[in-house]
């Protein structure tokens, strides 16, 4: 029988990835980005226009491919699209 294994709270230190801390915050802005584009009812194809990315680049974001994109320009993306919410900020959850 296996060992169950306390979790760190960082599935990517869990995994023993590289760059654990960075991809643990690039997933919470990928997590912020779904929620403030859900908050202002704009489509995908507008927020991505917005971002001035191809919608395939914010499609792949949102569904967790963000290893090759730096913890900035998840930033920079997350103060883009709070732009469009009263009160929001660009920080992560």
């Amino acid at each position: 029988m296996s060992e169950i294994e306390e979790s760190t709270g960082n599935v990517y230190q869990d995994l023993e990835l590289e760059h654990a801390g960075e991809m643990l915050l690039k997933s919470e802005y990928a997590t912020k980005l779904i929620s403030l584009i859900e908050s202002t009812d704009i489509s995908e194809s507008e927020a991505a226009h917005r971002l001035g990315i191809p919608l395939e680049n914010l499609q792949q974001l949102l569904r967790g491919k963000f290893r090759e994109v730096s913890v900035t320009t998840m930033a920079d993306y997350s103060r883009k699209i709070s732009g469009l919410v009263s009160g929001a900020t660009g920080s992560p959850p």
